[in-house]
């Protein structure tokens, strides 16, 4: 997962709900207690090699936190059917991105 950084939710979330069968408000919650805690490691790494910026992670951080908390309240509103596909748009959507280099 370091590989892909704190994207890799994008494949994480995924395979858990669709190959581990986990559901799928358990595996948003479980993907982003996985990838905060390789997040927080490699910052680490970052921090000793001088390729951090620490005033714009706290104000990036500060943003995180606010999103975090109403992005768990709202998906917590939301059915699931609705919250699959929002998901499967953003998928198709950072693909096409990918692929187009864009």
């Amino acid at each position: 997962m370091d590989f892909f950084g704190a994207g890799g939710g994008l494949i994480l979330l995924p395979a858990m709900v669709n190959i581990l069968k986990v559901d799928e408000y358990k595996a948003r919650g479980t993907t982003l207690a996985s990838i905060f805690i390789a997040t927080l490691i490699a910052s680490i790494f970052y921090m000793k090699n001088n390729y951090f910026d620490m005033s714009l992670s706290i104000k990036l951080a500060i943003g995180g936190v606010v999103g975090g908390f109403l992005g768990a309240k709202i998906t917590n509103k939301i059915p699931r059917n609705i919250l699959t596909i929002v998901f499967n748009i953003f998928l198709l959507y950072v693909s096409i991105r990918m692929i187009s280099g864009k």
